[in-house]
């Protein structure tokens, strides 16, 4: 009866699905994130007066920088100066620009109260998933 019991735990520590619930349950598995603590956009008002969007993108986590809309407030697209990213080859799409770390993106528009955009992204957390896109409007304090 012994060896019988030795036998199944061997097998279910070898057992994929085994070792992965094991992970889980030994807390192994890194957390995933929301894409709004992944990316965690923020509209600002910049030093030179006009709106910005920061990204705080979290450790192992990137933005894909072709996959960034910005719109005024009517609907209309704003052309943004978006930092050049690095090249990155994924999985998805092959070779592209991705944005990691803390990323300034500045609107051509004037910082004023109230103010507000709308903003489209998408990123993935790296080697484990990919976010749909996420559509958010954003606003300055009044």
């Amino acid at each position: 009866m012994g060896r019988a019991l030795a036998l199944l735990a061997g097998c279910l520590l070898l057992s994929p699905t085994a070792n992965a619930d094991l992970a889980d349950l030994l807390g192994d598995r890194p957390t995933i994130l929301s894409p709004q603590q992944a990316f965690a956009p923020q509209l600002v008002a910049g030093a030179d007066g006009r709106l910005q969007v920061q990204f705080r993108i979290a450790p192992g986590h990137y933005l894909y920088r072709d996959r960034l809309q910005l719109t005024d407030a009517t609907g209309a697209p704003l052309q943004a100066e978006l930092p050049p990213g690095d090249v990155y080859d994924d999985p998805e799409f092959g070779r592209v620009a991705v944005l990691r770390g803390d990323q300034n993106i500045h609107l051509p528009v004037p910082a004023r109260p109230g103010a507000a955009i709308g903003l489209r992204y998408q990123g993935c957390a790296q080697d484990r998933l990919c976010y749909a896109p996420v559509s958010v409007q954003l606003q300055l304090p009044e």
